[in-house]
């Protein structure tokens, strides 16, 4: 036995769960009613006289913004189906958004505010029902008396991403503007798109094209990830350009769905990406197999850096001026350093330094003395840098084969255009930015940026240019600001645990007491549940849960709060995994005592005084918020135009989409270039971690191994299986995780297992066995995978804590994350498994 048995019960099919009482008791509060699937199938294939057909959006966040329509019957939902887009590339939908109408009556759903009894323990699921205006008026009253005994910094108000409308979505978030507080800062996928920022600019998801510029590929290399389940809507794009005459080539550890429809399979060992990209990197860099005149023009490769500081050398550094006494500050990228203090480069014809902004042909490579300061081009350091990076150390460690790799490197200095299609599975180990920036210097070099089929393809093409939505909703703006004394203090994810523990933040007082979210559920979605169950809860003097389920989060608080589901209120998202912004109408008035996130918020803000700031605003107010912006305006975008057009291109035309530095435009970076060389690398957060001491090296990408999932670690030796989290198709993070129709296709929870790993560990397929590691364990049925290599297993993600026979996927992976990205990292976790003996 590992030691860390969970306080809960089993699968509730199985003859040996524990049932209680309580379980019981909880049932009746929840409430029924739940439309069954017999039910639906009687309720859609009845007359349809009097049907009404309602546009809507699905909210979720898997990126991809499925347009649907609401069937509406005598006041009910009674099935959904595909809506279109104006581009038909962009329209399709997959299970999960038809099957939002079952989500709406669920069994799962919150009905009606819930109270922890009082003297029980939280997650023991003893409920009372009690009234909104009881609710209300006991949780501000518990934030009044936290804030005044502990500061306002003592609560902590998040909104994660379980709701992508712009209204709802970050609702709660509102309240700590108006209030003063703090915010767990949004750490779960960032760090690949730190690393590219870096090169490419555009923030932490600016780094892709738009999706439907993969048709133009001639080769797609995805990386990572599974669309196939994951992003079923990208995928059929990707399909497209392989009707088109794209070859795609597929890497992973696993045989993924997505494997198996790519001309060829390239299996890598876990979190060796990084180096392997190094490796390619330094190949095309040493044989010059770049594209040189876009190298020189539209990369920082010619720019001069100095051998004494490792900074550019700029007009400042010759001519002199008021930039030339902060040129060491740390804070240099937030000094302006941009064009207004240009670098210098060697121009061929003079043989003399000239300003990249004026200078037609500059040298690529080379070493020189320019006023007694020596000084290299970017270039020629980054050859020098990369050649510790072989493609035979990079064989050996991850398992693919030299001419493999070799492969891969004549595809990138083809002259073809390679995408690289890329999520979040690399993103979420350590160094999982320093992949995302030699990705993207590798892409820079060989001109496959901003040529139309070329790119890194992911999230966030569109959403620099939609980010107005969010400001304008989160600060509020309108006839009454935010109350301009307050602040919101973001504190990494990944620390916050930390901080509720010692009550100290970067050497501050930040005693945290009370914890408010909506659309996050905190408890299952970061990594090391066990941080949650057995350190925040009992430091938290006040939990309150805003949403649609009874989640894992919702088990463990105090306080849980109704939400109204997507079809109960009108409300519009940018998109990330196309150019639009939609609309989704109110489909029926929100079910049993459920209230929407703005009202729940507005609520609150009455009843702690601060509705002067925070008045009463419907949602149509809202989404007029939103539109408030010199952008909106400029594009001719308001609430009007949306619900008449239901969808908004934001960027780039049907017949030309938009790419990242593409039509002769500059890159969103200080030079205008890609930067292949980072001045001062900084980190995305600062929370008190030596970030500086790991920072510093990374002008450059640098091989950073794994914390633990990698072929060379020490935690292997103990616990030698990868440990990975997978998304699956019947779920988008926790959400779906009841969902009745999609339960009939994956019905419980598994670790998959390799048929060797399961032959010398003696389990057998379906056997229970225990998964486990020094952080937790969990209890679950073992399925034998002719997909997994040796040494690798895994749990798709998503399932709730009830839904396992003891403990939790989750409990086994970090609460961590890199210093200098700070996303979790999900995947750095390995783990051993074992037959269960109860």
């Amino acid at each position: 036995m590992s030691g860390t048995k969970s306080p809960h019960g089993g699968l509730t099919r199985r003859s040996f769960l524990k049932t209680t009482g309580a379980a019981a008791g909880a049932a009746a509060v929840l409430g029924t009613g739940a439309v069954g699937l017999t039910a639906m199938a009687e309720d859609a294939s009845s007359n349809d006289s009097g049907e009404k057909v309602i546009s809507t959006i699905c909210r979720a966040n898997c990126f991809q913004a499925c347009m649907l329509n609401a069937h509406v019957r005598d006041g009910k939902v009674v099935k959904m189906s595909r809506a279109d887009y104006p581009e038909d590339i962009y329209s399709g939908c997959c299970l999960r958004g038809l099957a939002m109408h079952e989500r709406t009556y669920s069994d799962n759903r919150l009905k009606y505010p819930l109270k922890r009894v009082e003297g029980t323990e939280r997650g023991a699921g003893e409920w009372e029902r009690i009234s909104w205006e009881q609710a209300i008026q006991e949780i501000a009253d518990k934030i009044k008396d936290i804030q005044s005994t502990y500061g306002e910094r003592a609560m902590t108000f998040n909104s994660a991403s379980g709701n992508y409308g712009a209204v709802q979505g970050g609702a709660i978030d509102r309240l700590a503007y108006v209030t003063g507080g703090t915010a767990p800062a949004g750490m779960y996928d960032f760090a690949m798109g730190w690393g590219t920022n870096r090169v490419m600019g555009g923030n932490v998801f600016g780094y892709s094209n738009e999706p439907k510029d993969m048709v133009d590929a001639q080769h797609i290399i995805i990386w990572g990830t599974n669309p196939v389940w994951a992003q079923p809507q990208t995928w059929r794009i990707i399909l497209a350009a392989k009707d088109n005459g794209a070859r795609l080539y597929c890497i992973d550890p696993i045989r993924s769905a997505t494997s198996q429809y790519v001309d060829e399979y390239i299996q890598i060992h876990c979190g060796t990406d990084l180096y392997v990209t190094l490796a390619i990197l330094n190949e095309i860099v040493k044989n010059d197999r770049i594209d040189v005149e876009y190298a020189k023009q539209c990369t920082t490769s010619p720019f001069l850096i100095r051998e004494d500081t490792g900074l550019f050398l700029r007009r400042s550094d010759i001519e002199g001026g008021p930039l030339a006494s902060v040129r060491d500050s740390k804070s240099l990228n937030s000094v302006g350093y941009d064009k207004t203090d240009p670098v210098y480069v060697m121009d061929e014809a003079t043989g003399q330094i000239a300003l990249y902004t004026e200078c037609e042909h500059p040298v690529l490579e080379g070493e020189f003395e320019v006023d007694g300061i020596r000084v290299k081009t970017a270039y020629t350091a980054l050859k020098e840098h990369m050649a510790q990076y072989t493609v035979e150390d990079a064989s050996e460690l991850s398992g693919i084969p030299v001419e493999t790799i070799n492969k891969i490197i004549d595809i990138y200095a083809s002259g073809d255009r390679v995408t690289a299609y890329t999520q979040f599975g690399i993103d979420h180990y350590r160094g999982g930015h320093l992949w995302g920036q030699a990705l993207a210097i590798l892409h820079a070099l060989t001109n496959n940026l901003s040529r139309h089929g070329t790119g890194i393809g992911g999230p966030g093409a569109p959403k620099g240019a939609l980010s107005p939505l969010g400001q304008n909703t989160a600060m509020g703006r309108g006839t009454n600001p935010i109350k301009a004394d307050k602040v919101m203090t973001s504190i990494a994810s990944c620390a916050w645990s930390e901080v509720v523990a010692t009550g100290k933040f970067r050497g501050q007082d930040y005693p945290i007491k009370g914890y408010i979210g909506n659309c996050d559920n905190i408890a299952s979605n970061r990594g090391g549940q066990r941080d949650w169950l057995d350190k925040d809860v009992k430091n938290l003097e006040l939990i309150v849960d805003i949403d649609f389920e009874m989640t894992d989060t919702a088990r463990y608080s105090d306080y849980v709060l109704p939400a109204a589901f997507w079809l109960e209120c009108t409300d519009i998202r940018g998109n990330f995994s196309n150019p639009y912004i939609v609309y989704g109408e109110k489909c029926i008035d929100p079910l049993w005592e459920c209230k929407t996130d703005n009202e729940i918020s507005t609520l609150l803000a009455e009843a702690l005084g601060v509705g002067e700031y925070y008045p009463p605003r419907t949602d149509e107010e809202w989404i007029d918020i939103c539109f408030d912006s010199d952008t909106m305006r400029a594009k001719g975008f308001n609430q009007e135009r949306i619900k008449k057009e239901r969808a908004l291109r934001c960027l780039g035309t049907p017949e030309e989409p938009w790419i990242i530095g593409g039509y002769g435009e500059e890159f969103p970076t200080q030079s205008g270039r890609a930067e292949i060389y980072n001045e001062v690398p900084t980190a995305r957060y600062d929370y008190g971690q030596d970030w500086q001491s790991e920072a510093k090296l990374e002008q450059f990408p640098i091989w950073k191994e794994p914390y633990e999932n990698w072929p060379g670690s020490e935690a292997k030796k103990k616990y030698p299986l990868s440990y990975l989290t997978l998304h699956e198709r019947g779920r988008t993070h926790t959400q779906w995780f009841g969902c009745e129709t999609l339960r009939e296709i994956d019905p419980e929870p598994y670790v998959h297992v390799s048929p060797q790993d399961a032959e010398s560990r003696g389990i057998e397929d379906m056997e229970i066995v225990e998964v486990f590691n020094d952080r937790g364990h969990c209890v679950i049925k073992a399925v034998i995978d002719n997909a997994l290599p040796e040494g690798v297993c895994f749990i798709p993600k998503g399932w709730q804590m009830d839904q396992f026979i003891e403990g939790s996927f989750q409990e086994m992976t970090l609460n961590a994350g890199d210093w200098c990205a700070g996303g979790y990292v999900f995947y750095d976790a390995t783990v051993e498994i074992r037959k269960w003996e109860e």
